[in-house]
């Protein structure tokens, strides 16, 4: 099986990038992303030109192992600080 590779990218609220990916990082969520099993890379990027903007580069094993991540309890997390840091979230699939 072929591993899958997803980028999504965040359009935060104003000035609110750094807050974001701090949030997340000190929650822990991220370490607890990356010990799950298939995760291969979760790591998250500010961008130095478009302030507001996240980007968050993930690859996993298989589907099944990002089907299986998007159900974990502590994706609740993440869910509540998206809605406190974020506008707007587009997912790309890369090949």
């Amino acid at each position: 099986m072929e591993n899958m590779t997803l980028l999504v990218t965040y359009t935060c609220k104003p000035g609110q990038a750094g807050a974001y990916v701090q949030a997340l990082k000190s929650s822990g969520v991220q370490e607890k992303i990356r010990a799950e099993d298939g995760c291969l890379r979760y790591d998250y990027h500010i961008s130095c030109e478009a302030a507001d903007t996240v980007v968050l580069l993930e690859q996993w094993r298989d589907e099944a192992a990002q089907q299986a991540h998007m159900a974990q309890p502590h994706m609740e997390t993440v869910r509540r600080l998206k809605a406190a840091h974020v506008l707007d979230v587009r997912l790309d699939r890369v090949q």
